[in-house]
């Protein structure tokens, strides 16, 4: 898959299958995979089933999103660790990239991706998956389980995540070292900030896990890149007075390579103001406008499941 992920000091591994298989160069790369997906499953429910009404393309897109945000909110409210949230919903876009929810009903597979992510996370021995999907109303446990051969599958096995939380933790490290070397402070002086940075680190990771439910962060963006903008995004507000973003920047992840400075700073920038606009877009998924479209939506693709 072709890149432009090139800017030095914040890419992951371009070995990896999360590097190779899963970033796209521009928005418009990733929209024509999701059309084609959609189009194909749509085309073949067609031949089949000329009477049936398909639901729209951006209508798709929405009820992934929408479910997305549900699996996010499943996994803040079971105080499941960040990398078991991440894995989850990395894995629940990944297979909407690859299959349709024309073909698999959401409200299965985000369990599925959860059950999958316990065992990748090395958590299976303190989660017991029966336990903590007992309490969703009118869900079949074992067509879950079921399911995860075929989301592998889509996946095409490319079950390595890369997360931001390594990103964040390595940052703010650096970011720390520069405020000495900088301030010239000591550990107890420095310890005056360290509430402020650990406030920043926390907004941080929590930012990034909510980016981790749209496609549009997930395919375009590295975790590095997007762990970098969140931590940016609090920095400004809270230590903008004694630091400057652009020289830690600099100094820490470019070594003072200023070639690189302007369009690093440009994708940042760019990557906080997407946020911004997604988060306006995420706060109005628990609204009751959006709860019955959402009803509505799916009402269409069960129809479409009975004919399966």
């Amino acid at each position: 898959m072709e890149n432009n992920h090139s800017l030095p000091g914040f890419d992951w591994p371009k070995c990896s299958t999360h590097y190779q298989n899963w970033l796209f160069s521009s928005v418009e790369k990733l929209k024509s995979v999701q059309t084609e997906t959609y189009t194909i499953a749509a085309e073949k429910l067609k031949e089949k089933h000329p009477e049936v009404k398909i639901p729209s393309l951006d209508d798709e897109l929405w009820i992934i999103k929408y479910y997305s945000h549900q699996l996010s909110r499943f996994l803040t409210t079971n105080n499941l660790k960040n990398s078991v949230k991440e894995t989850s919903l990395t894995f629940f876009n990944r297979f909407y990239l690859k299959c349709s929810v024309i073909e698999y009903d959401p409200r299965i597979i985000m369990f599925t991706c959860i059950t999958l992510a316990t065992k990748l996370e090395d958590m299976w021995k303190s989660v017991y998956v029966d336990k903590l999907l007992a309490s969703v109303q009118d869900l079949d446990i074992s067509q879950v389980f079921d399911m995860e051969c075929i989301v592998c599958d889509a996946l095409n096995f490319n079950l390595l995540v890369l997360h931001t939380s390594d990103s964040i933790y390595t940052i703010v490290q650096m970011l720390v070292e520069y405020l000495k070397e900088s301030l010239d402070l000591d550990d107890s002086l420095m310890g005056e900030h360290l509430k402020i940075i650990i406030n920043i680190y926390k907004q941080a990771e929590n930012n990034c896990i909510n980016a981790h439910e749209s496609p549009e962060f997930l395919f375009i963006y590295t975790p590095t890149q997007i762990a970098l903008a969140n931590i940016m995004y609090y920095i400004k507000p809270n230590l903008s007075s004694i630091l400057s973003i652009d020289l830690f920047i600099l100094k820490k992840l470019l070594n003072d390579d200023d070639r690189f400075l302007t369009p690093l700073l440009s994708k940042l920038n760019s990557i906080i103001d997407s946020y911004e606009d997604f988060l306006k877009f995420r706060n109005d998924f628990n609204s009751q406008e959006n709860r019955d479209k959402a009803r509505d939506i799916l009402d269409t693709y069960l129809s479409i499941y009975e004919l399966q």
